[in-house]
This record gives C-alpha cells, sequence and structure tokens, in this order.
C-alpha cells in the first residue's frame, strides 16, 4: 500500500476536502510553471524542486490522509489524477498552493485520529517513525508513509469512528480547467542542473516499466510495493534520497517483501565518503526496518562519476555479499539516463 498524509489546518481542510484536490507551494512561488523553475534555477535556495519531488512521487491509486493541525488525521482519500501545476485560487487556498493532485473521497469519518494515538503504545510508535522524524525535521506537505503506517492509520479510524458516513453533500469534483502539465528541466546535455532535480526525475520514473535501465538496478515494477524520497530517519536534518520495499508471492504464495533498496544520490562525482555515507543509511534501514537482514538491503549510489576511492571504498565495503551497485546517471536528449557500472 503507498500513502501519503497531506498537512492542513483548521481554514484549509475543508476547503481541500470539499473541493477534492490537495496543493503545496509556498509564499512567493511563481505563478507558472516556467517561471517556477526559471526562478530555482537562478536560485539554488529556493524549495521548488524539492516540492516537485515529493507532488511526483504520488500516483493515481495511492491511499492519502489529510492531517489538520491541532486536529488529527482525516481519510479516507484517494489520489485520483497525476501532478499538475494550477495557481486558481480556491476559497481561501491561494496561488501558493500551485502544485496540485486531485482527491476522490473513499470513506469519510467523521472523527479525525488524533496525532497523540500514534504515539500511544510500543506498536504504533514502531510503525509511525517517519512520521515522528518528519514532525522533528519540521514537516512537508507533503508526506510519504511507510504501508505499516498506512495500515494503522486506518484502523484507528475505523476503530474511532466504528464505521464510514455518507461523504458531505459539499464535496463537488475540481473545479478549476486550468493546469499545466509538470516537467522538469532537462534539456541540457551531461550534468544536472541540481541534486533535487535528479530526485524528482527518479521519483517520478522509478515504477516505469518500459524503462529497462531502471528495471535492471531496481528489478521488475510489479514487485515496487513502495518508495518515497528524502526519508527522514534521524532527528537530525538526515534524510535517505530514495527508500524503496520490494515484494512479491511469486514463490511463497504470500506476500513477501525480499528486499531494501537504499539509494544516495550525487549530482556531480562521488568520492569515498558518499559511500560511507550510503553504508551509514543502509545500516538502520537493516536494523530498523529490515529485522537486522543486511543481506536484504541493497545499496545503491547514483552520480555523475566515482573517483577511485569512491570505487575502492565500494569494492572493499563488507556490508554485505550484495556489494554496492554504483550507477552513473547522464542527461541527454531531455531525459536522464542510468548505467550500472562495473567495480
Amino acid at each position: 500500500m503507498r500513502a501519503h498524509v497531506f498537512v492542513t489546518d483548521e481554514r484549509t481542510f475543508p476547503v481541500v476536502r470539499d473541493n477534492s484536490f490537495y496543493g503545496v507551494g509556498v509564499k512567493g512561488i511563481p505563478d507558472s510553471l516556467g517561471g517556477l523553475i526559471s526562478e530555482n534555477l537562478k536560485n539554488p535556495r529556493k524549495p521548488y524542486f524539492a516540492m516537485l519531488a515529493d507532488i511526483l512521487g504520488t500516483r493515481i491509486g495511492d491511499i492519502a490522509f489529510l492531517y489538520e493541525r491541532q486536529k488529527g488525521f482525516h481519510g479516507i482519500f484517494r489520489v485520483s489524477s497525476e501532478p499538475f501545476f494550477d495557481p486558481t485560487p480556491i476559497g481561501c487556498v491561494d496561488k501558493t498552493w500551485s502544485l496540485r493532485v486531485e482527491l476522490e473521497c473513499l470513506n469519510y469519518f467523521a472523527e479525525p485520529v488524533p496525532e497523540d494515538y500514534l504515539f500511544s503504545t510500543k506498536e504504533h510508535e514502531a510503525k509511525f517513525w517517519g512520521w515522528f522524524y518528519r514532525k522533528i525535521q519540521g514537516a512537508r506537505g507533503v508526506n510519504t508513509i511507510n504501508p505499516e503506517a498506512a495500515e494503522a492509520l486506518i484502523e484507528l479510524l475505523v476503530k474511532i469512528n466504528g464505521n464510514a458516513i455518507n461523504k458531505p453533500t459539499q464535496m463537488k469534483p475540481y473545479p478549476s480547467k486550468n493546469r499545466t502539465k509538470i516537467t522538469l528541466p532537462l534539456d541540457q546535455d551531461g550534468k544536472a542542473y541540481f541534486e533535487d532535480i535528479i530526485r524528482a526525475w527518479l521519483i517520478s520514473n522509478i515504477d516505469n516499466p518500459g524503462r529497462g535501465d531502471l528495471r535492471e538496478i531496481f528489478g521488475p515494477s510489479e514487485d515496487l510495493e513502495w518508495f518515497a524520497n528524502n526519508i527522514p530517519y534521524h532527528v537530525t536534518r538526515k534524510n535517505i534520497d530514495i527508500l524503496c520495499y520490494h515484494k512479491n508471492m511469486k514463490y511463497t504464495g504470500l506476500p513477501l517483501r525480499y528486499k531494501f533498496s537504499v539509494v544516495e544520490l550525487k549530482r556531480d562525482t562521488a568520492d569515498d565518503e558518499s559511500v560511507s555515507q550510503l553504508i551509514e543509511y543502509s545500516k538502520w534501514v537493516a536494523g530498523r526496518l529490515a529485522g537486522s537482514e543486511i543481506e536484504t538491503v541493497q545499496p545503491i549510489l547514483i552520480a555523475f562519476d566515482f573517483n577511485e576511492r569512491a570505487r575502492d571504498k565500494a569494492r572493499n565495503s563488507d556490508f554485505s555479499d550484495r556489494g554496492i551497485t554504483l550507477v552513473k546517471y547522464e542527461v541527454k536528449h531531455n531525459d536522464i539516463f542510468l548505467y550500472k557500472e562495473s567495480i
């Protein structure tokens, strides 16, 4: 199950609920997609490409919960469109929330799940680790949550409410037709402008069954149970660039989560410190998520190139028998291409 928590407040919650959408943005964001891209290219400190990565991580059919600050988690909703750019003001949601997806209400529960319920038991604490670290670091608008957390939220909604009720009559389809398809600036040869652009491209394409380069690195698209970008795993601002869960039923007849892919991205040439950082993240995933089964964790380093220290570090790492996968990227023909390296 892939699921997301979308952050709202007392004012914005009824607007996005009743108009069947969610959006992210910040004050001062340009009112056109071209302007957004141009401004971020000129000023790398702007957060627009990071926001694009978050919204591009959604898929039609994903579950969504609306988190209302000071109230709790509302549900259950479904993402019903691809991400798009639309600065049309709707109610109190002005043009700053211009990176949007449409939502469909699946089951409406009148009472939200209070946030303290997420940490009321050790079992719940273990499932909601991602939300805990994200809150400590500072919540984003779009927060992809792991399957166990999504299932627990649904369970809590049912326990609190008993049954879903008819959705409010004021709910209506998304009212605006003024949308622009989201594209990324990939029109130069060679190196990406920023690491956030690589992350946004990868999270947008990672499950594309037609991309042979991605399938060679991440395996069958149908086995990608869950994936997300910028995964918080520490109270400090430590984030895993991309994390994937892999699952299938081919051999056991039961769902089996058989691998975790841990991805570190570097825009430039990666060095031995990049490899060390990747190993640190992979050890955390092995201990925290994989039940200390190190062999189920696959570290992947994607970079424009690798110096000899990086290659030596990866070659000589004793993290696991799987080894560390090195992947070069290249920007050409308005796209990104990945090439698995031999070390």
